[in-house]
């Protein structure tokens, strides 16, 4: 975990079971206004302006396939 803004909070999980972050900052009495998801399977936004998309290279769709 790590620290950014005094009100936003970084979190490394390895296993995205529903709404676990929410329970868990639920549990501690903080308030979760939004989430942002960066990494996965492989994939990441970096250098991907808001609101934009790209498609996605023949090898990164296989590897979707096979990571889920």
């Amino acid at each position: 975990m790590w620290m950014t803004k005094r009100d936003e909070v970084g979190i490394e999980i390895h296993s995205g079971k529903n709404r676990i972050i929410r329970r868990i900052f639920e549990q501690l009495d903080y308030e979760v206004k939004k989430l942002d998801r960066v990494y996965y399977g492989g994939l990441t936004k970096k250098n991907l302006p808001r609101g934009k998309f790209r498609f996605l290279l023949q090898q990164e769709v296989i590897m979707l396939k096979h990571f889920i």
